[in-house]
């Protein structure tokens, strides 16, 4: 009852934060890409044909101008290296390059410079690492662009590309393919040399984004897929191990986070907002196909394809409900151990009734030393059953808390051998 009371809270208050509607610029337009400069310029890149253009506002989405005309290719990813120049992926045409804010650019065309392949997306390290995604390959700069070479991934349809937010040797890439081959998740920890084996493989890996912001002590990466089921995941260790936490109505092409908790989630439902870490998204009155999603100064955007309805659009950000954390009681039990005496191996149960927190069990010895992390995740409410194997550990009595929220309880066992 009180989680349906939260969600009708959160219902109220989108519907009176988009009581005015949307704001549409560039009408006509068919936009495809969203990017902000470390200066605070918006940029837009448009779709084929007579909307291969990059636009340019910098008075906060509400005036545009056309920077640059295109031979009629999509204008697919924007990033910005710590020189303060601009990279565009040009689809077939190459990657352009600007060093004066997006006053003149410069094309660094795909043939012979990135084997002919199609651009889709790229990204800035730091020190002169640029990275960009092909339809068949990764290529990587260690010197602003002026060169590239293909490393890996070879053959495999490289989309998104996001450097991690903390650590710039670390690169993740997203493929995504039609009929299956290799899609999910990658990740590179040298600077794009080599790359992991597939880490989320079934998924298709349209779009990427890595948080900011720490969720429990972590900085998640979400990805979103185009492909039924229209999963969103998250992983909490930097792309090791995923969790799918929502599951979208249909084809999603753009995700992002901000602020503490808010994820927001773009595609062919429109756009979708969650003040829950991706979890119970709603719609904000905006239904329109769209790409990309973006934040900037207190306004969330979108970009729409299409003659009728295209275009960039922005509102402001709802507020985030005023719901109490302590409006979900929290309640627990840490059973005891079974077998107890045990000799290897032994089951731990707990249940869980209330609000969804981040929950641990962890074993210690009598010292107080922690032997073994058994469970580190946000749990929904229910009864766990987990296994704890002790091969390898000297008898003795050892102890397991569970932390629950703000919440702890221990129980002690006993290994015999």
């Amino acid at each position: 009852m009180k989680t349906l009371l939260t969600i009708l809270i959160i219902f109220l208050f989108a519907e009176l934060a988009y009581s005015q509607g949307w704001v549409r610029r560039l009408d006509g337009r068919s936009v495809w890409s969203l990017a902000q400069s470390p200066d605070g310029t918006i940029f837009a890149g448009g779709l084929t044909g007579a909307n291969s253009r990059i636009w340019r506002s910098m008075d906060n989405g509400v005036t545009w101008d056309t920077i640059f005309i295109g031979a009629g290719q999509t204008m697919w990813d924007f990033a910005f290296d710590d020189s303060n120049n601009i990279y565009v992926a040009n689809f077939s045409n190459g990657l352009l390059k600007s060093t004066n804010n997006g006053n003149d650019f410069t094309l660094i065309p795909s043939d012979p410079n990135f084997n002919g392949k199609n651009l889709q997306g790229v990204a800035c390290g730091s020190n002169g690492y640029v990275f960009v995604t092909t339809s068949t390959g990764f290529f990587r700069s260690t010197d602003y662009g002026n060169t590239f070479t293909e490393t890996a991934l070879s053959g495999l349809n490289c989309l998104p590309v996001v450097v991690d937010v903390d650590s710039t040797n670390i690169v993740y890439v997203g493929v995504t393919s039609a009929t299956g081959t290799g899609r999910g998740f990658y990740r590179s920890t040298d600077y794009g040399v080599t790359f992991s084996d597939n880490l989320n493989p079934g998924k298709n890996g349209y779009a990427i984004h890595h948080s900011e912001n720490n969720y429990f002590g972590f900085k998640p990466i979400y990805m979103a897929t185009t492909t039924a089921p229209y999963y969103l995941d998250r992983s909490t260790d930097r792309g090791l191990t995923w969790t799918t936490v929502s599951n979208l109505p249909s084809a999603t092409r753009g995700v992002v986070s901000f602020g503490s908790s808010v994820v927001m989630v773009t595609g062919n439902f429109g756009l979708n907002y969650s003040w829950e870490y991706g979890e119970n998204f709603i719609n904000l009155n905006f239904t329109l196909s769209s790409t990309p999603a973006l934040v900037v100064n207190g306004k969330i955007f979108t970009g729409v394809s299409g003659a009728a309805n295209g275009g960039v659009y922005f509102a402001l950000i709802p507020p985030t409900p005023n719901v109490s954390n302590n409006s979900v009681e929290i309640s627990y039990q840490l059973h005891q151990n079974y077998p107890n005496p045990f000799n290897p191996t032994t089951k731990i149960e707990f249940e869980l009734n209330g609000g969804r927190e981040v929950v641990s069990l962890k074993v210690f010895d009598i010292s107080g030393k922690e032997i073994s992390t058994l469970v580190n995740d946000i749990l929904t409410p229910g009864f766990f059953t987990v296994n704890f194997d002790a091969t390898g550990i000297a008898a003795g009595v050892y102890y397991y808390k569970l932390s629950y929220g703000e919440q702890e309880q221990v129980r002690k066992m006993v290994l015999l051998k």
